[in-house]
């Protein structure tokens, strides 16, 4: 599994591209969706009443968003609360949710940077967008260009979340290049969510060898590790090939004559490898 966690500048289009890579095979966790669900358990919003009085809800108990962020936004003090009390629920939900999940993950988290990077995000994206764009992408909400820096106000500078990020992408033209830029990243993204570990078995070290050297000439693997392997039989020796390999190149990993007197190839998910090592191996392989 690849997870990517996306964040970017206020109004810079992220949910926009989360829903092109949702399109493009993405599973895709929402952040905001997950706080949405959350207003609705009672003992959040008790919390919320507690703090701020029952103008923050409705006469049938339901929260009122408008009336918590103008007071969430009104003092660091109120915004650490909220984040404090929001923050953890949503973390533990995206884990929850992810653990279940395979191949290529983006969680859209707004404040990705400001609450840390998870541990089960392998890597991070900043999206961001010239001003001008981002004023027109919040008119709708009714903010204005005061109001966005208000609320950036509370979170980490732009250009530090740029540092810190793997990949920032640049928002500046129009929706369709948006999605050109999304439908590229997709093609790399993906690549780097097929790798996958496989094992075969031989009973004869040459042959192990000899399949070894197959797959490293014609770049079908990488990372290879050789190893003997004890069998409940007297007299006989097992040799293990392991080995990274592409999820789209299974059949043609059977093709050496050498494989007729092997077991496998065998399949294991790769749930977490470190970002930098997985661009490695997939650059070392077949296209």
């Amino acid at each position: 599994m690849l997870a990517l966690g996306v964040t970017g500048d206020v109004g810079a289009g992220k949910s926009t591209l989360t829903r092109f890579w949702k399109e493009m095979g993405a599973s895709v966790l929402d952040a905001d969706e997950i706080v949405r669900s959350l207003w609705k358990r009672p003992d959040v919003i008790g919390k919320a009443v507690s703090r701020w009085g029952r103008g923050v809800a409705d006469n049938g108990g339901n929260i009122l968003r408008g009336e918590i962020a103008a007071r969430a936004f009104s003092c660091a003090e109120d915004y650490a609360w909220l984040c404090g009390l929001l923050h953890p629920l949503v973390r533990i939900e995206m884990e929850r949710i992810s653990a279940s999940l395979e191949g290529w993950v983006v969680a859209e988290i707004p404040l990705l940077f400001e609450g840390g990077v998870p541990e089960w995000i392998d890597a991070t994206v900043y999206l961001a967008a010239p001003e001008e764009k981002r004023r027109d992408r919040n008119s709708v909400r009714g903010w204005d260009g005061k109001e966005i820096l208000r609320r950036e106000s509370f979170l980490l500078p732009s250009e530090e979340k740029k540092r810190r990020a793997d990949m920032v992408l640049e928002n500046t033209g129009t929706l369709e290049d948006l999605r050109e830029t999304a439908g590229k990243k997709a093609l790399f993204f993906r690549r780097l969510s097929g790798l996958v570990r496989y094992t075969v078995t031989f009973q004869r070290y040459e042959d192990a060898l000899l399949y070894r050297d197959f797959l490293w000439k014609e770049r079908l693997g990488s990372d290879f590790h050789c190893f003997r392997s004890d069998t409940m039989e007297k007299n006989t020796e097992n040799w293990l090939v392991s080995f990274i390999s592409r999820e789209s190149f299974f059949a043609g990993l059977s093709r050496p004559h050498v494989m007729d007197r092997a077991r496998g190839p065998y399949t294991a998910t790769i749930r977490r490898m470190p970002y930098k090592k997985r661009i490695a191996l997939s650059e070392e392989l077949s296209q």
